[in-house]
C-alpha cells in the first residue's frame, strides 16, 4: 500500500502560476499609453470618449468688403436760353449709358414739366425771383434734346445747360442746395462714402454773371434777360466731405442759388476679404469656407492650416452674404464660425 497522500509544500513568498499570469497581464494593460484622439466628430454621443478632444473652430472671423470703381470722364457740356419751353441739346460726344445732368434756371417758383426720362433731383428758389432746378438721366442711344416747360400762362426767359459723364453710377446723384443774396454765393458741403467722385457746382442769379469758383473747371456760363447760370466741376478723391466753393459777382446784391451735385463712379467689381484667428487645434489640416445667400451655398473653398485669410470675388452690390469657416482634419470638422456682410460699394 502506498503511503499517505501529502499536499505539496508551498515555498514561502511564492504565488500560484495562474495568479502570476493574471497579474502580469493587468500590469501590462495599465502600463499601456492612454489612447488619445486629436479630433472628434462634431456630433458627439454620451458614450463618445473623444468628446473632450473636439476639433476647435477658429475663435474669430471678420469679413470686409472690397470695391473697385470705373474712372469717370467728362464727355461735354452745352448751354442754351429761350422762353418756355427751353430745349437743351445733349453734348455731341454723349454715348448710351452716360449720365446726364441738367440745370434750368427761371424767374418764379412754379415746378417745370420735363421731357420723358428726366428726373428731378432738387429745385432751390431764392426770393421768388430765381429758381434753379436740377435733373438727371441715363443717356439712351440717339439721345434727343431735352425740353423743360413752365406751367401754362407763365412766361419769361429760361436758361440752362446739360453735361454728360461716362463711368458714373446710373442712379440719382447726391445733391444739396442753399440760397441767399449778395455778392458771394457758396455751394453747400456734402459727404461721400466712396472715392473718385465728380462734384458739379451749379450757380444761378437773377442778375449778374457769377464766375466759376476757384479750383473748378467751368462747364458753362450763360445769361438771359432775367437769369444767369454758371456750372463748374472738379474731381474729388474722397471719401470724405467735398469742399465748399464760393463765387463772387462784383457789385451784385441780387438773389442767388448755389447747388452741389456729387456723381459717384460706377461700381466695377465687388468682393470680400475674410480673416480669422487660427484654430487652437494645431493638428488641424486646414479650413473650409462657404458663401451662403438665402440659405443656399453659392461657393466653397479650402486653405491649409497656416493660412488665416481668404478673398472672395464676383459679389453683387447691395446683397447680404453669410460666410462660414470651419477647421478640418480628414473627414472630421469643427463647428462653424459665421459672419454676415451686406455689400454697399
Amino acid at each position: 500500500m502506498g503511503g499517505p497522500h501529502r499536499r505539496p509544500r508551498r515555498v514561502p513568498g511564492t504565488r500560484p502560476a495562474g495568479v502570476v499570469v493574471v497579474l502580469g497581464l493587468l500590469a501590462a494593460v495599465l502600463a499601456l499609453p492612454t489612447v488619445h484622439a486629436a479630433f472628434s466628430a462634431t456630433t458627439s454621443t454620451p458614450g463618445n470618449s473623444l468628446a473632450a478632444d473636439r476639433l476647435s473652430p477658429p475663435p474669430a472671423l471678420s469679413a470686409t468688403q472690397t470695391c473697385s470703381y470705373a474712372t469717370t470722364a467728362l464727355r461735354g457740356a452745352l448751354a442754351s436760353t429761350a422762353s418756355t419751353p427751353l430745349a437743351l441739346g445733349v453734348p455731341t460726344a454723349t454715348q448710351p449709358g452716360d449720365v446726364l445732368v441738367a440745370q434750368v434756371a427761371y424767374d418764379g417758383t412754379s415746378p417745370l414739366t420735363a421731357s420723358s426720362g428726366w428726373q428731378l433731383v432738387r429745385a432751390d428758389s431764392s426770393g421768388g425771383v430765381v429758381t434753379s432746378a436740377v435733373y438727371w438721366k441715363v443717356a439712351a442711344a440717339s439721345e434727343p434734346a431735352a425740353t423743360f416747360a413752365r406751367p401754362n400762362g407763365e412766361v419769361g426767359d429760361m436758361v440752362g445747360g446739360i453735361v454728360a459723364y461716362r463711368g458714373v453710377r446710373p442712379g440719382a446723384p447726391v445733391a444739396d442746395g442753399q440760397t441767399g443774396s449778395g455778392a458771394t454765393a457758396t455751394t453747400p458741403a456734402l459727404t461721400t462714402q466712396v472715392p473718385g467722385v465728380v462734384v458739379v457746382h451749379l450757380l444761378a442769379r437773377n442778375a449778374g454773371h457769377p464766375p466759376a469758383p476757384s479750383g473748378t473747371g467751368q462747364l458753362w456760363t450763360l445769361g438771359s434777360d432775367s437769369e444767369t447760370v454758371t456750372a463748374a466741376d472738379e474731381p474729388f478723391a474722397g471719401p470724405g466731405t467735398v469742399p465748399q466753393r464760393s463765387s463772387t459777382t462784383s457789385g451784385a446784391t441780387t438773389a442767388w442759388t448755389a447747388q452741389t451735385v456729387v456723381l459717384r463712379p460706377a461700381v466695377q467689381h465687388v468682393g470680400a476679404t475674410l480673416s480669422w484667428t487660427a484654430s487652437p487645434s494645431t493638428w488641424a489640416e486646414g479650413y473650409r469656407g462657404e458663401r451662403v445667400v438665402g440659405g443656399v451655398v453659392q461657393a466653397t473653398s479650402a486653405v491649409p492650416y497656416g493660412t488665416t485669410t481668404a478673398a472672395d470675388a464676383g459679389l453683387a452690390n447691395g446683397t447680404t452674404y453669410t460666410y462660414r469657416v470651419r477647421a478640418y482634419r480628414g473627414s472630421w470638422v469643427s463647428a462653424d464660425v459665421t459672419r454676415t456682410l451686406t455689400t454697399s460699394c
